[in-house]
């Protein structure tokens, strides 16, 4: 049940990149202060060192389990550095997302290893309620379109009360729409996430955390 689940529930990691601090001329002091200005005007939505963890309860149809959510390692792929995110329930990965965050957002490049072309994403930055985005892209061999929308609220899970952006996501495919929504509080990751999908109904919410500094 979970497996087949987990294809649908897609849990968002991010990557934060640095920018190229070298520079041919010109004061590299001067050069320096404005990447640390820009690195600080850069959001973190979803802390991504490998070894961070999420424990969440999560609700399917009613029947509660508990699921892991932890970076299990940073890889390099088609020349690109990718957070692999494992989702775990009763010690069994149902799921794997490889993500990254840029300046621009949180992207979706891979899920369970199968590449999606162009990369989802799944969040715009800079933030901004009630901001509208969406695309087309190819999963699985198929042609796939979706729509996100940004919104605040304040949001209170098991592991405490957090001001969120919460991001609705809907994707249409072969007649098909999934609904998603997630609720990411900055530097902690998404502590809430729901999933409506033909009558199934997922609910995710965050327990505890740990991150590595």
């Amino acid at each position: 049940m979970f497996r087949n689940v987990s294809l649908i529930v897609a849990f968002s990691a991010l990557l934060l990149l640095q920018t190229d601090s070298s520079n041919a001329g010109g004061d590299k002091k001067e050069d320096k202060k404005e990447e640390k200005g820009k690195a600080a005007k850069t959001p973190n939505y979803y802390p991504l060192q490998a070894g961070n963890q999420w424990t969440y309860q999560l609700t399917v149809n009613g029947n509660a389990q508990t699921m892991v959510s932890k970076i299990a390692k940073i890889e390099t792929i088609d020349k690109l550095m990718l957070a692999r995110l494992e989702a775990e329930v009763g010690g069994n990965v149902g799921q794997t997302e490889h993500l990254q965050q840029t300046d621009k957002g949180i992207f979706r490049h891979r899920s369970n290893g199968l590449e999606v072309t162009p990369p989802l994403m799944l969040m715009k930055y800079p933030f901004k309620d009630g901001e509208k985005w969406g695309g087309e892209f190819m999963a699985l061999g198929q042609k796939a379109k979706y729509t996100c929308e940004a919104g605040e609220e304040t949001v209170e899970v098991p592991a405490g009360k957090f001001k969120t952006a919460r991001i609705v996501v809907t994707v249409e495919q072969n007649g098909l729409n999934i609904g998603t929504t997630y609720w990411f509080a900055e530097n902690v990751g998404f502590v809430k996430q729901t999933v409506d999908l033909n009558g199934i109904n997922i609910l995710a919410e965050l327990q505890r955390f740990e991150l590595k500094d």
